[in-house]
């Protein structure tokens, strides 16, 4: 998925994304009653790949409504980062698309990366999020 589709996506749920000097986090989602609002860092999305990555991920928290506080607890805080995370791998990096690219020899781990146009870090959460699921 490129990354204006991303864009277009909030946008059609009604999440407004911004850019604003996050000094503690690449981004962030800000949930008031029912809208969404993404800050991304715009020192931290300084690449194509990395600011696909990031907006994917807050996407997700916004899309399956895993919103968290700065107070919440531990079990809250990983749940809410999982289903983000799955979200963002699974429109990133669908796995049959994956699959298919490794049967057509397209196996080392920076070329996929540069494939899907993704982060080499993201590629490598990609492979350990399918393997723990049982897809790879």
């Amino acid at each position: 998925m490129e990354t204006n589709k991303l864009y277009k996506i909030a946008e059609a749920e009604g999440i407004s994304v911004d850019f604003l000097p996050l000094r503690e986090c690449g981004g962030l989602v800000l949930q008031l009653g029912d809208s969404y609002y993404i800050a991304l860092d715009p020192a931290q999305a300084a690449s194509q790949a990395k600011e696909k990555v990031m907006l994917a991920h807050e996407l997700g928290h916004c899309l399956s409504g895993e919103v968290y506080s700065p107070a919440a607890d531990r079990g809250t805080l990983k749940r809410a980062e999982k289903k983000a995370e799955g979200w963002a791998i699974r429109h990133l990096v669908p796995a049959s698309e994956l699959i298919t690219a490794i049967k057509r020899g397209d196996e080392a781990l920076d070329s996929l990366a540069l494939r899907f146009g993704v982060t080499e870090d993201f590629m490598q959460r990609v492979f350990k999020y399918y393997c723990e699921a049982g897809i790879a």
